[in-house]
């Protein structure tokens, strides 16, 4: 039923804009005024709920949208931590490390 609703109503928008554009391209006064009157108060906008763009309506659609917005923050800020740990480990040096670095320097003194 929406799909016919949404079709009658974009032929009808298009037929209102198609005068709109006929009569400004002949700038008759009269007409040209018809013809904005026209635009201002025939065209006809569907509640948002009963508005399909390719058979889904705009409200599932403008959710599916802020479901990718808020998994492309998730991930940037899964990645931005990720980022902040590694440079927090690599920031203090192992144990490891500094107990064989200290083995070399007194290997060196001896």
């Amino acid at each position: 039923m929406y799909r016919i609703l949404n079709y009658v109503n974009r032929k009808w928008n298009n037929t209102v804009f198609l005068f709109h554009d006929i009569a400004t391209k002949t700038n008759i006064n009269w007409v040209v005024k018809l013809s904005i009157w026209a635009h201002d108060k025939m065209v006809w906008q569907l509640p948002e709920k009963k508005q399909l763009i390719g058979g889904v309506s705009i409200r599932e659609l403008r959710l599916e949208r802020e479901l990718e917005l808020a998994n492309h923050q998730i991930q940037y800020w899964i990645n931005y931590s990720s980022e902040l740990q590694g440079e927090l480990l690599n920031f203090f040096p192992d144990e490891g490390t500094e107990k064989q670095e200290e083995e070399k320097k007194e290997m060196l003194n001896v």
